[in-house]
C-alpha cells in the first residue's frame, strides 16, 4: 500500500511540476520591471505585461497538449483492447507506458485477458475432448452391436447349421454384449466420479495387502501372455484412508492398461513406498511405451494406448476413471514416458490419522 501511495504521489507530482514551472516563469517575466527611485514605485510596462501573457497562454497551451496527450493515449489502448476482447481476442495486453492511475487499470486489464485466454482455450480443449468422446462412444458401441446384430441375424435366418458354429457365434454375441455392458458401466461410472458431490467411502485399510490380492487375481493373466509380473512392495503395512472399492478398480485399470497394450516378454513392476506425508505408487513397464500424439490426452476418455483402435482393447476410459478417482482422493496421477520406460505414478496426501499410525 505504501509503495502505490508512493507511485500516485510521483505521478501527481510530475503532473503538477510543469505547471509550476509556467507561473515560475511568467512571475519571473513579471519581475522585470522599472523602478523609480524618487517614488519607489515599481511600473511595469504594457510590453512586458503582453509579453508575460503570452508566454503564459504558449504554456498553458502546451501543458494542455502533454496532459490532454497522457489520457488519451492510454485511453485509446484500452478501448482498442476492448474491441478486441468484444470480437473473442483475448491476447491483446496494455504496456505500461501511463501514468500510475491508468498502470492500475492496465495491470486489472491484463489480468482478465490473461484470465479469459486461458478459460477460452480450456473450453475450446474441453469441446474438442467432448466432440472425440462422442465420435469415439459411437464408434465403440456401433461396432460391437453391429457385430451382435449380424451374427443374431445369421442365427435367425437359419444360415449356420454347424453345431460348432452356432456355439461359435452365441459366444461371440455373448463376449460383444459383456463389452458393451462394460462401456456402458464406465460411463456412468466416470459420470458419478466427476459429480463434485461424490460421497467417498474412505477406510483405513493396508495398501500393500491391495496390491497383493490384485496382483495374485491377475497373475494368471499375465503369465499367459508372457508378462513377468514383479512386486516391490514394503514388507511394513502402509496404512492408508481411502475408498477400497476405487481405489481397487484405480489399480486394476492401471494393471490392465500394461497388460492390454504390450507384448509378451515385458516386465511390469509394481512399487510401493511411503514418506512422512505422502504414499507413492508405480506401475512401471518396459514395453512398447506411447506414442508422442498420445501423451497430451492419455487421460481423457475413450483413448488408449495404442495409435490404432482395437475392438479388445477395453473402454478406453480406464484411465480417465483412475486419474478422476486420484484427484479425489486428494492425489495426482502422472505419466513419465521415459525411452525404455512407461511408469504411472500415483501419489497420494497422508491423512493426520494415517501419519500417527
Amino acid at each position: 500500500m505504501k509503495k502505490k501511495k508512493k507511485k500516485l504521489f510521483s505521478s501527481l507530482t510530475k503532473s503538477y511540476v510543469y505547471f509550476a514551472l509556467t507561473i515560475g516563469i511568467v512571475n519571473s517575466v513579471l519581475l522585470v520591471f522599472v523602478v523609480h527611485p524618487e517614488s519607489a514605485t515599481i511600473e511595469i510596462t504594457l510590453g512586458w505585461l503582453l509579453l508575460a501573457l503570452a508566454l503564459f497562454v504558449l504554456n498553458v497551451w502546451i501543458y494542455s497538449l502533454w496532459t490532454a496527450k497522457r489520457i488519451t493515449t492510454p485511453l485509446e489502448q484500452i478501448a482498442a483492447a476492448i474491441q478486441d476482447m468484444s470480437r473473442g481476442q483475448y491476447q491483446r495486453r496494455l504496456g505500461d507506458q501511463a501514468g500510475f492511475e491508468f498502470s492500475l487499470i492496465q495491470q486489472q486489464f491484463n489480468e482478465m485477458a490473461e484470465k479469459l485466454e486461458t478459460a477460452t482455450a480450456e473450453n475450446l480443449r474441453l469441446e474438442n475432448s467432448k466432440q472425440r468422446m462422442l465420435v469415439n462412444l459411437s464408434h465403440d458401441l456401433k461396432t460391437p452391436i453391429t457385430t451382435i446384430q449380424g451374427y443374431a441375424k445369421a442365427l435367425q435366418l437359419g444360415i449356420v447349421e454347424n453345431e460348432e458354429e452356432r456355439s461359435k457365434y452365441l459366444e461371440l454375441i455373448y463376449n460383444k454384449s459383456i463389452l458393451v455392458t462394460s462401456l456402458i458401466e464406465d460411463i456412468f461410472s466416470l459420470s458419478k466420479l466427476d459429480s463434485p458431490d461424490y460421497p467417498l467411502e474412505k477406510t483405513s485399510g493396508d495398501l500393500a495387502e491391495l496390491i497383493r490380492e490384485l496382483a495374485a487375481e491377475t497373475y494368471e493373466q499375465f503369465t499367459d501372455k508372457g508378462l513377468p509380473l514383479n512386486l516391490r512392495l514394503p514388507r511394513r503395512k502402509v496404512t492408508f484412508t481411502f475408498d477400497g472399492k476405487l481405489m481397487r478398480r484405480t489399480i486394476s485399470n492401471l494393471l490392465t492398461n500394461a497388460l492390454l497394450y504390450n507384448p509378451p516378454g515385458t516386465e511390469v513392476i509394481i512399487q510401493l513406498s511411503e514418506t512422512d506425508h505422502e504414499v507413492w505408487l508405480d506401475v512401471i513397464d518396459n514395453g512398447v511405451g506411447i506414442p508422442d500424439e498420445l501423451k497430451e490426452v492419455i487421460f481423457d476418455p475413450f483413448v488408449r494406448g495404442d495409435a490404432s483402435r482395437r475392438s479388445d482393447g477395453g473402454t478406453g476410459l480406464g484411465l480417465a476413471i483412475a486419474k478422476t478417482t486420484v484427484e479425489l482422493h486428494g492425489g495426482r496421477l502422472t505419466l513419465d514416458n521415459s525411452p525404455g520406460n512407461t511408469a504411472f505414478q500415483i501419489v497420494l496426501p497422508k491423512d493426520v490419522d494415517d501419519k500417527d499410525n
